[in-house]
């Protein structure tokens, strides 16, 4: 299943259950009358069904929780593309994993087993991590939860009533913020960095190297191909930094489906810089094999992804290239470490996560860095056919 084919099940199922589940919410809670004090009295259930990065993001906050409540069951309900972040990150006793490669049928069949395990174990708490979905709240719900923690913005204020605890999360501001809050809600506070990074250490063996090299990750989930920097701006970008990148050894690392966007990069940067040396190991390594070469690494270049959260976690110098989604909300200040982040946004970025498709449809001018002396200030319009449409002379 695409991300979209997910989405789309969202918007149509999520609705309907939530207005049909409400009045009975609003009743079982004015008989049962349950203690909603935050502090856990049983097994802790996080939510996180995409976004691999999204949860190193939330790790402080998530190791805050480890480290606070070490006799409690820590569960994670997610997606099969975060299950190996999970896994490898060690925070969690389970890892319950919804199958969602194989259609809408298997989604809610495996969704509904492991809802029954979790009713069958009457887990006190569950956080939901997704802003948006509708059906994680239905999820959240119908675990029968003592206490239900998501967050709500202007849109899904619906949440109201179905979840016992509200965490207001600001779209403007760092998601990490609103992590650490509803970890701050159940008692405990977020790790520091140091400990971040001696965890996740302690997770991965070194890797060995002939080369003084650079970890480079050109690409990135199905979610949002937009942010990926087009070949011209590579090419321009090699053009700008020639002597540095002659001195160094790039390794390319992300899936097999990043592999030939990795050879492509590696094509345009040769380009300008013939002698580029290179190797692309997209696809051949395993995600803590991947976290142990960006660990041993001389700096990370790549863009709004997995890979560049884990090299932040890692304490990795990154060099990162953002359009569609606004650096300040995803990259939390780490007192001596070095950042140097590459945004111009035009009128419409960020788009990611405040629209269901981006106003461009594709065409992502925010990721021409390099080769666009300014950046276009007129907004992206339609015709009548739907399609958008960039004037040709913007403003």
């Amino acid at each position: 299943m695409t991300v979209e084919d997910k989405q789309r099940i969202d918007r149509i199922m999520g609705p309907p259950v939530l207005l049909a589940l409400r009045p009975f919410v609003l009743l079982a809670g004015k008989i049962l009358r349950r203690d909603h004090t935050t502090r856990p009295q049983g097994e802790i259930v996080f939510i996180k069904l995409m976004g691999g990065g999204s949860l190193l993001i939330a790790l402080p906050a998530l190791l805050g929780v480890r480290r606070r409540f070490p006799d409690l069951t820590l569960t994670l309900v997610c997606g099969s593309p975060v299950a190996p972040f999970a896994k490898l990150m060690g925070i969690f006793d389970r890892v319950e994993v919804m199958n969602d490669r194989a259609g809408t049928f298997a989604l809610l069949a495996s969704a509904a087993q492991i809802l029954c395990g979790l009713i069958f174990r009457r887990v006190d708490t569950v956080v939901d991590l997704e802003v948006y979905s509708q059906l994680t709240t239905v999820f959240s719900l119908l675990t029968l939860a003592r206490n239900r923690i998501g967050f709500y913005v202007a849109s899904t204020y619906w949440r109201r009533n179905v979840l016992t605890h509200l965490v207001f999360f600001n779209r403007a501001r760092g998601v990490f913020h609103f992590y650490a809050a509803t970890a701050h809600l159940l008692g405990a506070p977020s790790a520091l960095r140091e400990e971040v990074r001696a965890h996740l250490l302690s997770r991965i063996s070194p890797v060995r190297s002939h080369h003084d090299y650079i970890a480079v990750g050109a690409g990135c989930s199905d979610f949002a191909s937009v942010r990926l920097l087009p070949l011209p701006e590579w090419r321009e970008f090699a053009r700008i930094h020639q002597a540095e990148i002659r001195a160094r050894h790039w390794v390319f690392l992300g899936t097999d489906s990043d592999a030939q966007v990795a050879e492509q990069v590696a094509a345009a940067v040769r380009e300008s810089i013939p002698e580029f040396s290179y190797e692309n190991r997209c696809g051949q390594l395993s995600l803590e094999e991947s976290f142990a070469w960006i660990a041993g690494a001389r700096q990370f270049i790549g863009i709004d992804s997995a890979l560049l959260h884990a090299a932040r976690a890692l304490a990795i110098p990154t060099i990162t290239f953002f359009g569609p989604t606004d650096p300040t909300t995803l990259l939390e200040s780490i007192v001596d470490h070095v950042d140097l982040v590459y945004y111009r946004p035009p009128i419409c970025s960020p788009c990611l996560h405040v629209t269901q498709t981006p106003p461009c449809k594709g065409h992502n001018v925010c990721m021409e860095l390099f080769t666009r002396e300014t950046v276009p200030f007129t907004p992206w319009c339609e015709d009548s056919a739907g399609k958008s449409v960039l004037p040709a002379d913007p403003i």
